[in-house]
């Protein structure tokens, strides 16, 4: 099978249209105002749904992010990051005033359009800058943000994420949630995806990897180079990635001659047997989910332990415990997670759970495992621990988006077994394809599955998406599911 790759962002359709609303429009009468604090949800027929009930603060309302273009200096010795973010957006409303999200770090400066802004900072982590001149709804507007200081990551449940940095080594940025305002001012809403280009100047002894394709490689004074990578297919912030380092690059041939980008920590080359079967994950899965829907494909590979992949788009970062089932995971991301995504961060597992899902799916085909029986195993397992089905796959808790993945992936192979094999791969390759680099929940999921079966799932998605105890024998056992007696 030849590996089909998209190299452009296809247009989305109008099924199941991605909710782009920040926040409510004001009358033109109405004097300018300021963009929210914390992005606002608004479905498609218009009802309000607000905030991230997580991270209420996280995303700000009042202009759309076009474009973010960072122009870094880094120095691995002190760890001290310089940067310049241009930021280009469309104003959504009149707008007096507006945020951005940028945890630490220090602000030197802010323009817009050219011209000196206010600002100021508040709270955890929002610059709020107030243009010397008011922006008008419809005003395409370029906002430059001068500033520097040490990166600091952020604690959760799965490990650091954010910019991990080791004095006179490497320097990473990755992780979800909210790993992009440790380093860069973004508009921190995963609804809110926009090009990202990167430059960074560092010693001629380290290079650089980011999301995207490489751009240039020029020298930048005495011992010094600049790198630029550029992802011109638009991201959320959350896939946002930056590798800095004594990196061992490699790259690979793809089925139909394009080349994948590969790096590796000098104390991680023993995972190039890893990333060396990228090629054959990618034609295995776009035989599942269709047409690879990202504009580069690659890793990189850490000396490091992270707690976690991150399926940061085109270019996944791997920890040093990484096996073949972390390639197949971050792969399936591109199309489950960085193709499709949740629109806050109660819909995780949405995405989350057909990506680790391929892991099985790589398991039963390359591997010979019964997944019913790997299945009905590990339910045996559970059966009666009620700590385990209690969190809400729809709704897990704030810090604790991923802990119920185990329960999720479960569902899935429930769900397979309840709609049929044919009804199953159409839904896997179909939602993507018609929401690429789009955003849905829960509820949007759940409706096209119903639209693509024609069933009545009511009563499995209560039990096994809102429900916190066991779903019964019958969704939990459906079809081949049930154990032989």
């Amino acid at each position: 099978m030849t590996v089909r790759i998209r190299w452009q962002e296809p247009l989305c359709t109008a099924l199941l249209a991605t909710t782009m609303i920040g926040t409510c429009q004001a009358p033109a009468a109405a004097q300018p105002a300021p963009g929210s604090d914390g992005y606002v949800h608004v479905s498609p027929d218009g009802t309000v749904l607000g905030a991230d009930p997580y991270y209420p603060k996280d995303g700000n309302g009042g202009y759309d992010v076009d474009k973010y273009a960072l122009a870094l200096d880094y120095s691995p010795y002190s760890m001290l990051l310089n940067g310049k973010a241009t930021i280009t957006a469309t104003a959504t409303q009149d707008l007096s005033r507006f945020d951005l999200d940028l945890r630490g770090l220090t602000v030197r400066s802010v323009t817009v359009d050219g011209v000196p802004a206010a600002f100021r900072r508040a709270g955890e982590h929002e610059l709020v800058i107030t243009p010397r001149t008011p922006l008008a709804e419809g005003t395409r507007f370029t906002v430059v943000v001068g500033y520097d200081g040490r990166p600091e990551p952020i604690g959760t449940a799965r490990g650091r994420v954010g910019w991990l940095g080791t004095p006179g080594d490497s320097a990473v940025a990755t992780g979800q949630p909210r790993s992009a305002m440790t380093w860069f001012p973004v508009n921190g809403t995963e609804v809110d995806k926009a090009t990202l280009r990167v430059s960074v100047t560092v010693l001629d002894e380290f290079s650089v990897l980011g999301n995207g394709l490489p751009v240039s490689d020029v020298p930048a004074g005495f011992g010094r180079h600049t790198v630029t990578w550029s992802e011109d297919t638009a991201l959320a912030p959350s896939t946002a990635m930056l590798g800095i380092g004594r990196w061992e690059v490699e790259r690979i041939t793809l089925p139909g001659g394009r080349t994948a980008i590969n790096a590796y920590h000098p104390c991680a080359v023993d995972k190039r047997k890893i990333g060396g079967q990228l090629p054959e994950v990618l034609e295995f899965l776009t035989g599942k989910f269709g047409d690879y829907p990202q504009s580069a494909a690659g890793g990189l590979f850490l000396d490091r332990s992270l707690g976690y992949t991150h399926g940061a788009q085109t270019r996944p970062v791997y920890g040093r415990t990484a096996t073949i089932a972390d390639l197949v995971y971050a792969t399936a991301y591109q199309w489950w997670g960085a193709g499709v995504s949740g629109k806050m961060w109660r819909d995780t597992l949405m995405p989350e759970s057909i990506a680790q899902y391929a892991v099985w799916l790589w398991d039963e085909a390359k591997n010979g495992v019964d997944l019913d029986r790997r299945y009905r195993e590990m339910v045996a397992k559970v059966s009666g621990d009620t700590g385990f089905w209690a969190p809400k796959i729809t709704d897990p808790g704030k810090g604790t988006e991923f802990a119920p993945t185990t329960k999720a992936v479960l569902m899935v192979h429930a769900l397979r077994r309840t709609i049929g094999d044919d009804g199953f791969f159409q839904i896997m390759a179909g939602f993507p394809m018609i929401n690429p680099q789009g955003n849905q929940n829960w509820h949007d999921f759940e409706l096209y599955v119903s639209a693509m079966t024609q069933l009545d799932l009511g009563a499995f998605n209560h039990a096994w998406l809102d429900g916190t105890v066991r779903p019964p024998d019958e969704l939990l056992y459906p079809g081949p599911l049930r154990p032989s007696r």
